[in-house]
């Protein structure tokens, strides 16, 4: 069973920067990663132009799904 090490995954990413200005470009990003580890692993690899039909788009009201979160006392979980 072959293994991807630390260091080859580092290499990885310095020749595959990140990419996240969006939530699409981040997908797009991502699966391109998975598929160069999975060549270097002898998998197949998946069609990027299918992650939104895999695995579901995004989908938000104006910014309700950012991180930051809200100040709203309502809002927070007990």
């Amino acid at each position: 069973m072959a293994i991807l090490s630390r260091m080859h995954f580092k290499e990885v990413l310095r020749a595959n920067p990140v990419q996240a200005e969006s939530h699409d470009e981040f997908s797009q990003w991502l699966c391109h990663v998975h598929n160069v580890v999975n060549r270097s692993l002898g998998k197949l690899v998946f069609p990027c132009e299918r992650v939104d039909a895999r695995w579901g788009k995004l989908e938000c009201e104006q910014r309700a799904c950012d991180l930051q979160g809200t100040t709203d006392s309502a809002d927070q979980i007990c």
